[in-house]
């Protein structure tokens, strides 16, 4: 059986980008393996910021915050 959803761990911003110094911008989510994107990351780490984040997998990012709030020390509001 096969998946034809394809989940990518990295997952270029829309257009064509270049990674490498002098080289085409040919590289998107078309033509762009997780595991040419990792050899991509650790030669150029620069290009890191040509990636949109993504969220996990079945979720949502949750990000927990620092409140000072009393409700949140045990004391009342």
């Amino acid at each position: 059986m096969t998946n034809d959803t394809i989940t990518k761990k990295y997952k270029l911003k829309p257009g064509l980008h270049q990674f490498a110094p002098g080289s085409a911008a040919v590289h998107c989510n078309d033509n762009l393996s997780d595991e040419e994107a990792e050899w991509y990351l650790q030669r150029y780490p620069h290009i890191a910021k040509l990636f949109s984040t993504q969220p996990p997998k079945g979720g949502v990012i949750k990000t927990i915050s620092k409140s000072t709030k009393a409700s949140d020390k045990g004391g009342t509001e």
